[in-house]
């Protein structure tokens, strides 16, 4: 994928992640404003909470980027959020959303339980376009795979390449560059697996169709000299970029069936008022799984990443809220809306 959305011969449009954002949150705007004023709530009173609850989401979004994937640059420097650089993480930001989103509800009296059951659908949606765009970026890509409706990105997408750069030092001036290539990658493909990177597409022709044919030039096969290879562009050895799970299509794809989902059971008496919680157990199962491919994990604890053990959290966090305030209102009945 390229992170040019528009190619023409005399306009380029750049379709970056902040673009998206900026217009899944426009869409999710409009969306949640027509559903929380058809549940009762004024158009001023929205506008208000939800740039509330977003400037929260972008404050969480920004923490939990360094604290849980940039984690090593966080522990150096703290102050680091302050800067410019770094990301954003998608599942601070909706956590931030759902805490400011509680914070002006409190402030202001309103039922934030009863509010939430016209937001949950609109920003599931959110959520799927926003791993779309991550897709046309490509950002937060999957781990490698040799199944065939593996991905590889442009090398114009800095956080596509970023690892395969880092990487290529270990093998670019190796006088065995396909031994280290296997040992990086043999959790997850062979050689053969590897597709050949561009430059080398001239080697077609020789009967050369990925990595792993390459081995014709390498002992014992074959003993050329530096000059050699680097006549066939093998010295130093170029980039090479796996072919990996599409994670984002997957995660987008989760989510509309989150979507669909939770947009049956709002209409639902067991859901009513309870539909916060039905979400995180949505949105939780599915970064759980997602978690199992994604190519840029943050190990934490026992084989899993910072973000499985905060999906754990929100999953049974979710659950048990879920069967406690069913608990308690098949007791004292659902508490009455307070509109603003």
């Amino acid at each position: 994928m390229h992170p040019v959305n528009i190619n023409l011969s005399f306009f380029h449009a750049f379709g970056y992640e902040g673009h998206w954002a900026l217009m899944t949150l426009v869409v999710g705007f409009f969306y949640q404003r027509a559903k929380s004023v058809q549940a009762g709530y004024s158009k001023d009173w929205f506008i208000s909470a939800y740039s509330f609850a977003i400037l929260m989401g972008f404050v969480f979004a920004r923490l939990f980027h360094f604290m849980f994937w940039d984690t090593e640059t966080f522990l150096k420097n703290p102050l680091v959020v302050f800067h410019a650089g770094g990301g954003f993480a998608i599942l601070g930001g909706t956590i931030g959303t759902g805490f400011g989103g509680w914070v002006y509800s409190r402030w202001t009296g309103v039922n934030f339980l009863h509010w939430c059951d016209s937001l949950m659908t609109p920003i599931c949606l959110s959520l799927a376009l926003g791993r779309l765009a991550c897709f046309l970026n490509g950002d937060a890509y999957g781990l490698p795979t040799a199944l065939p409706w593996g991905v590889t990105f442009s090398s114009l997408s800095s956080d596509w390449m970023r690892e395969w750069q880092s990487l290529h030092s270990l093998y670019a001036t190796s006088p065995d560059p396909l031994g280290v290539l296997s040992r990086i990658f043999s959790s997850y493909v062979t050689l053969h697996d590897l597709p050949l990177p561009q430059t080398l597409a001239g080697l077609q022709s020789q009967g050369v169709h990925n990595i792993g044919d390459l081995a014709k030039f390498y002992p014992p096969n074959a003993n050329l000299s530096q000059t050699q290879l680097a006549t066939l562009g093998l010295y130093p050895f170029p980039i090479v970029t796996p072919k990996v799970h599409p994670a984002q299509l997957y995660e987008t794809i989760l989510m509309l069936i989150g979507y669909v989902f939770i947009m049956f059971a709002e209409k639902q008496p067991w859901c009513k008022q309870r539909t916060f919680f039905l979400f995180w157990i949505v949105y939780g199962i599915n970064r759980l799984l997602i978690e199992t491919v994604r190519g840029d994990r943050n190990l934490a604890l026992a084989g899993l990443t910072y973000a499985q053990l905060i999906s754990i959290l929100l999953i049974v966090s979710g659950i048990f809220a879920f069967w406690y305030y069913t608990m308690q209102w098949n007791k004292k009945g659902i508490p009455e809306p307070v509109l603003k």
